[in-house]
């Protein structure tokens, strides 16, 4: 995790390290500012619960040494986002859990890219969800290819509200529905196949929340290859890439676009563009400031 902390816009070091035992432990390096109202951190590509640690040492130091007025969080990958219900007997509800130990900091303000689905805003107090359209709008080139005529696909019905709304920002005229099956006690992908949108001899776009292992979109793109797509493109606002894009660039994938909010910046190239999260809260800040 890449933890940033900036009190009155101003930058403030941090030291993070482990004890013998493993306990981990941050410290705010001098020099301390005279004063500080308004604190933001931002945790970027959170993965686990000892940065979470981290995280609550940070506010509680700052906390102690200031009185502060406002605090925000900018959480750009929310972790535990797909554990958002008891999928079968013996689960628990993850993302709950997660959510109310986050909640114990009392963060004023938390700022969540995209989040995997509608719950998070039911369990994370005062989250602001930046959605998907807002995200993808920051790639130049990918705008512009949406614009020519790449046309959009849903990996999936459930994400339809999604691809609507990217469709609305790019003012496209029409989007394909994917559809797969998922065992829920494996967790085994099958039954690809294209339910809406004729893609012969066109390029497409599709359009996700996150990538994982990747093989929803490798089954994804030999269905749409098979109805005669030109190419397949990936766009995911989380590109966690546990099996890395290689799989998938090999496996029908023509070009990937992600953000920065968890993808390690190592794999940006020809084919794999990166959207720098600093621009897209940057400018969330900027609309709402006006």
């Amino acid at each position: 995790m890449l933890l940033e902390l900036f009190l009155d816009g101003n930058k403030v070091a941090l030291e993070t390290g482990r004890f013998p035992d493993g306990a981990v432990r941050v410290r705010l390096l001098p020099p301390r500012l005279p004063r500080a109202e308004k604190l933001k951190i931002r945790a970027t590509a959170m993965r686990n619960m000892d940065d979470l640690m981290l995280l609550a040492q940070v506010m509680d130091a700052a906390r102690s040494q200031y009185d502060l007025h406002w605090t925000t969080l900018e959480l750009p990958w929310l972790p535990y986002a797909r554990q958002d219900r008891s999928m079968q007997e013996g689960d628990s509800f993850a993302l709950k859990i997660f959510a109310g130990f986050l909640n114990q900091l009392g963060f004023d303000r938390i700022r969540v890219l995209d989040p995997h689905s509608d719950v998070a805003g039911a369990v994370v107090n005062n989250m602001v969800a930046i959605p998907q359209h807002l995200c993808l709008r920051h790639s130049a080139n990918l705008i512009e290819k949406l614009q020519s005529g790449m046309m959009l696909m849903a990996p999936d019905a459930g994400a339809l509200k999604k691809i609507h709304a990217v469709a609305q920002q790019v003012a496209a005229r029409e989007y394909g529905i994917l559809g797969k099956h998922r065992d829920l006690g494996s967790g085994a992908l099958s039954g690809f196949s294209l339910l809406q949108g004729d893609v012969a001899g066109k390029d497409v776009l599709i359009a996700d929340d996150l990538c994982d292992a990747g093989g929803t979109f490798i089954g994804s793109a030999a269905v749409l290859r098979a109805a005669g797509a030109r190419s397949v493109s990936l766009y995911v606002t989380h590109g966690l890439f546990s099996r890395g894009v290689a799989a998938l660039l090999q496996q029908g994938i023509d070009h990937i676009w992600t953000t920065t909010s968890v993808a390690d910046p190592a794999i940006a190239g020809e084919r794999v563009e990166l959207i720098d999260i600093e621009t897209i809260y940057n400018n969330e800040r900027a609309a709402h400031a006006h």
